[in-house]
């Protein structure tokens, strides 16, 4: 039976891990866009706050050059943050948030789950070790 217990607790934590992968993924997905919206509405601020400059301003080549090439770095700027980097996150590259992270985050929302998710993960990652040690240990007697 405590073998039964044993997988049916690897089972809860393979379960636990998966729900927090999905998490993940969602949590991506909604900073890109939130990214989206934010990039579109800045990038086309930009755009309508350069053309009055130039409006108003009737600058000569050079100006025309400098707002040109700064809407273009703006724009890129923009891109990247709030657009291409969550793309590259929700694909994996990169630095991703640790499921710890991710259950910090819940817990910050859901008072009732606070601490026990990262209870939990923490308790696990503390017990491998060990078991790992523990297995070593019984090869190196044998």
């Amino acid at each position: 039976e405590p073998r039964v217990q044993r997988n049916m607790r690897t089972d809860n934590y393979t379960a636990l891990h998966q729900k927090l992968d999905a998490f993940i993924r969602k949590y991506y997905k909604n900073q890109l866009v939130k990214g989206l919206i934010y990039g579109v509405g800045l990038i086309l601020a930009f755009f309508l706050l350069t053309a009055l400059f130039e409006y108003l301003g009737e600058f000569d080549t050079t100006g025309r050059t400098v707002l040109f090439w700064s809407y273009l770095a703006a724009s890129a700027f923009i891109f990247g943050k709030y657009i291409a980097i969550p793309v590259f996150k929700l694909a994996k590259f990169g630095k991703i948030i640790s499921h710890e992270q991710a259950a910090s985050i819940i817990g910050d929302h859901f008072s009732n789950v606070k601490d026990k998710l990262l209870n939990i993960l923490q308790l696990k990652n503390q017990a491998e070790p060990r078991t790992e040690l523990l297995a070593s240990y019984a090869m190196d007697r044998h």
